[in-house]
């Protein structure tokens, strides 16, 4: 009987507890950048070297997004002749995307750079769906779909478009945080993750931070920062800039009614702390700090901070049951880029020299610092 109800217990343990994984691969503020570029003897990037990391990791199916920002560098952009390229540029990011592979493009402020007219023709010949719930036409109706749900092993992930206010003319961006609020409402019975792709403010992001809505994760553009951990709130990133770094996040799940706890925030939480009193000890590792400190108030705080920062991270490690796992994956000269999409580069940067305009950047693909032609 005893070996019945272990048994059991087992079973039913499996059964609530039975964990899931989810892959996502996500960039933002790509900022119409096609080839490596960066400091020459080490230029990170390129769309064809992203293929390859997609083509590396296919087998883990996973999710590829972008938060925004993609197509162009600038805000507006009215010169006849850079705009055309400008416009031949965007059909090479786009092209390319299509033939890797897109579940869901958030739009920023930057890809209306030439227009409301032409971000809609991009969204028609894409492959992928491009997903905004606060930017509007001028009658009022949305410009594209709120968000897209797609499943996984049973899992129903929602990708949310958001933005902050831009202005343009044609266009209607609402207040972003109380359209969301309506978004996740709809959502809570349609999905079991919600992925925010937002192109945000700082304002934006504070105060979305600070009304707890019921999002698993948060992928940001328009902040250029390369974040190394989710921080100790909602899971959010922000991944840096020109396509030079892919972040993949792995998704452990095992109940989908909790929150996810980012592992790299815990880790990092840990080591910054025991480093930060490692250092007050000045060399005597053996030293009980609390005691040594016992007549220097503000000392003895910062002891009592750090220690509680390990312990609250320690605690989280322990009680985790959903789990986010970064890997940022720098796209260097080691990785060789994909021909298909290669070919799709070379064939559209004909095109803009026909133009006779500079090009931006020259090919640099096999990463010696040196364009190749």
């Amino acid at each position: 009987m005893i070996k019945i109800i272990i048994i059991s217990c087992f079973v039913f343990f499996q059964l609530v507890y039975s964990a899931n994984s989810v892959s996502i691969i996500a960039t933002a503020n790509v900022h119409g950048e096609t080839d490596p570029c960066g400091w020459k003897k080490k230029p990170l990037g390129g769309l064809a070297r992203k293929a390859t990391i997609l083509e590396k990791y296919s087998n883990d199916n996973p999710f590829v997004v972008d938060s925004g920002n993609l197509f162009f560098s600038a805000e507006s952009i009215d010169d006849g002749v850079s705009k055309e390229v400008a416009i031949l540029n965007a059909d090479i990011i786009l092209n390319s995307f299509n033939k890797m592979g897109c579940t869901a493009f958030s739009p920023g402020s930057k890809d209306f750079a030439v227009g409301k007219d032409f971000i809609e023709s991009l969204s028609r010949k894409a492959s992928f769906p491009f997903v905004s719930s606060n930017i509007f036409d001028s009658n009022g109706n949305l410009l594209f779909e709120p968000y897209v749900i797609e499943e996984h092993e049973g899992v129903k992930i929602a990708f949310i478009g958001l933005s902050s206010i831009f202005e343009l003319d044609g266009l209607i961006v609402k207040e972003p945080i109380s359209t969301l609020r309506g978004v996740i409402d709809e959502l809570k019975s349609k999905s079991d993750i919600r992925v925010l792709l937002f192109s945000s403010n700082d304002l934006d992001m504070k105060q979305l931070k600070a009304s707890n809505f019921d999002l698993s994760m948060i992928i940001r553009s328009r902040n250029k920062q390369r974040s190394s951990d989710g921080g100790d709130g909602i899971p959010t990133y922000t991944l840096g800039d020109k396509g030079k770094i892919l972040y993949k996040f792995d998704l452990e799940i095992n109940d989908i009614e909790l929150e996810f706890t980012d592992i790299a925030w815990c880790d990092r939480t840990i080591k910054d702390s025991e480093n930060r009193l490692d250092k007050m000890k000045k060399g005597d590792m053996l030293v009980d700090l609390e005691k040594l400190f016992k007549d220097n108030p503000s000392a003895l705080k910062r002891v009592f901070l750090y220690k509680s920062r390990i312990e609250e991270a320690n605690q989280r490690l322990e009680n985790a049951i959903n789990k986010v796992l970064i890997n940022k994956i720098e796209l260097g000269k080691d990785i060789n880029g994909d021909v298909e999409i290669l070919q799709i580069v070379d064939n559209g940067k004909l095109e803009i020299n026909k133009l006779g305009a500079p090009q931006r950047h020259k090919h640099d693909h096999d990463g010696d610092g040196y364009p190749d032609h």
